[in-house]
């Protein structure tokens, strides 16, 4: 089933790396389930304010700091969410994620999965790689 998906959407939704691809592809399907049960409507589209969520999480993917190495929004040290938007992902992944077992159980072990990675801020990775660029810096300079 394909969600909301305009061709603007499926534009920019391909350009998103494999990772961020399938983490959007999850929240879609939760999204699914979630409005599917929640607001009666049409079968094959989210409503208006689903989509709209969707938009807004497709969004935050894109720019994400942490890229390929993103953690699930909820290990994550950064909330980039704003509070309303936060609060609808929770309200729906609460629903809908005991129902991804039986409905779309390799999303639901994928995101399980991605629940194990660990991430540090940011800015300490910023940090390190800054350290290490000085490090290999001062290591020509006195070659």
């Amino acid at each position: 089933m394909t969600a909301g998906w305009t061709a603007a959407s499926l534009t920019r939704m391909t350009q998103l790396k494999r990772r961020l691809r399938r983490e959007y592809l999850t929240i879609e399907r939760m999204v699914e389930i979630y409005c599917r049960d929640h607001h009666p409507g049409e079968r094959h589209r989210p409503c208006l304010r689903c989509a709209r969520f969707l938009e807004y999480a497709e969004q935050r993917l894109h720019k994400c700091p942490y890229g390929q190495r993103k953690p699930v929004c909820a290990r994550c040290p950064v909330h980039c969410y704003k509070r309303a938007q936060r609060e609808q992902a929770r309200i729906i992944m609460r629903y809908a994620g005991p129902r991804m077992l039986v409905r779309h159980p390799w999303y639901a072990l994928t995101h399980i999965a991605d629940k194990l990675r660990k991430a540090e801020h940011p800015m300490v990775l910023r940090r390190r790689k800054l350290a290490r660029q000085r490090l290999r810096k001062g290591k020509q300079d006195s070659n």
